[in-house]
């Protein structure tokens, strides 16, 4: 039987070499799925035809091969675009990795009859390279906040792995034709911005969370999850996103909001620096079973935390969506996910204790949960951050009565100049109001 192992073993040493050995000589295009006719059809120093069937059978196919596998073959090349432009039948359908700066984007909408069954439209991106070579990016998707068929205030920087198709004119918006340069094919684009930009929603803590290696045109998604479970399709921005609170600069992660905004604009909130203070009621160890996502967060461990904060007396109501609304008289769950503990802290010895949690604001998700078994909701409400510090709030109550009974005489004289002001003044002002009701659908 060990004989039997052996060869066996040593059979498939040989297929794993035999196969690697392929794969180092295999055809680039062959990920694109284009065949030698395909290749054959295309002509370059033309106009791009949106009609023709291997501009829209390499443009479905972006959105149907594997991403990471995409990536992989991509960086078997290291042609640049001015070798690509001089030799475009020697690089047709091959997959590519590129940094390049967007300077303007135009979006073409194909008409319903040619929509029917495929997409609805794509996005073509005038772009450059570093050193100044042109090319131009055709993606089925871009970023909510970006303008289009105008040019961008000030360029901004991506990435993006895709197919080269060929050298041709493109039409960009009525009457504008960017002349004839390289033209590649992507599912969608990477945004790493450097700088902030108010026009495009980009403040000092988003632009921290891209130099920690976020990708910021992925919050589209997480804004599209608002109220649901975390799922598959947000999967990549959520380990970027934990995984930058190692990273991030907190020194430029400015104006943190709290607890008002993130019910109030969960939506606007997404992505901004949060300041909170609260007790850990529970917390969790998750497992990290996926390689991909082990390697972006560098543990195979993290931690989920409810905290409830110091509502003040103050209800919370989560709107339903056929009945009253759901109401939180004395707690609100938070969920601060962390990739590790304090370090004189464990999963069980961190309960009950108070905390101060910086960091940034994902989304309002919910989870399973008792409560809404029996109500309208579908889940527990609950707005998720995830934190890069979490400072311990130690109990002054010793220290707070001495300081009481110091200052006690003082506020005895004071009083009486406040008492003429409090009764000209009958309506206080009120300060970080809760909202009314919160949408979380």
């Amino acid at each position: 039987m060990s004989c039997i192992k052996l060869i066996q073993t040593t059979l498939l040493l040989v297929l794993l070499a035999v196969s690697a050995g392929a794969n180092q000589d295999e055809d680039p295009r062959l990920l694109s799925g284009m065949s030698d006719q395909d290749v054959a059809a295309i002509n370059d120093d033309v106009k791009l035809d949106p009609k023709n069937s291997q501009f829209r059978k390499l443009l479905y196919r972006t959105g149907t091969v594997d991403p990471v596998v995409l990536r992989q073959w991509s960086k078997r090349s290291d042609a640049t675009v001015t070798e690509i432009a001089a030799k475009p039948s020697a690089y047709r359908f091959h997959p590519f990795e590129m940094e390049v700066i967007v300077t303007s984007i135009h979006r073409h909408d194909f008409s319903a009859e040619s929509a029917k069954n495929f997409l609805s439209g794509y996005y073509i991106a005038q772009c450059k390279t570093e050193s100044g070579a042109p090319l131009t990016l055709i993606s089925r998707a871009s970023v909510a906040s970006w303008a289009f068929d105008e040019t961008l205030a000030t360029p901004q920087p991506i990435k993006f792995s895709g197919f080269f198709y060929g050298n041709l004119e493109v039409d960009f918006g009525p009457n504008d034709l960017i002349p004839t340069q390289p033209v590649f094919i992507s599912r969608r684009f990477a945004w790493h911005p450097t700088e902030p930009a108010e026009s495009l929603q980009i403040d000092a803590t988003k632009v921290a969370l891209s130099n920690a290696g976020v990708d910021i045109a992925l919050l589209d998604i997480v804004k599209a999850q608002k109220g649901k479970p975390i799922g598959t399709r947000e999967a990549i921005c959520f380990w970027q996103m934990l995984a930058a609170t190692n990273k991030v600069d907190r020194a430029a992660m400015k104006d943190p909001i709290g607890l008002t905004s993130m019910l109030r604009d969960p939506l606007d909130s997404v992505g901004k620096a949060v300041s909170l203070q609260g007790r850990v009621r529970q917390c969790v160890a998750v497992k990290v079973t996926e390689p991909e996502a082990i390697e972006v967060l560098g543990t195979d461990t993290w931690y989920q935390l409810t905290v409830f904060p110091d509502l003040d007396g103050r209800p919370i109501k989560v709107a339903t969506r056929d009945g009253d609304p759901e109401v939180y008289k004395n707690a609100f769950p938070i969920t601060v996910c962390v990739t590790k503990l304090p370090s004189e802290f464990d999963s069980e010895s961190i309960v009950g204790k108070v905390f101060q949690c910086d960091g940034f604001f994902y989304r309002i998700w919910s989870y399973p949960s008792e409560r809404t078994e029996d109500s309208n909701l579908e889940g527990q409400p609950s707005p998720l951050i995830m934190a890069s510090s979490m400072t311990q709030v130690r109990s002054t109550g010793g220290q707070l009565q001495n300081l009481l009974a110091a200052l006690l005489l003082a506020m005895a004289i004071a009083v009486v100049f406040v008492v003429w002001f409090v009764h000209k003044s009958q309506k206080a002002t009120p300060k970080n109001e809760l909202p009314d009701k919160i949408e979380v659908w």
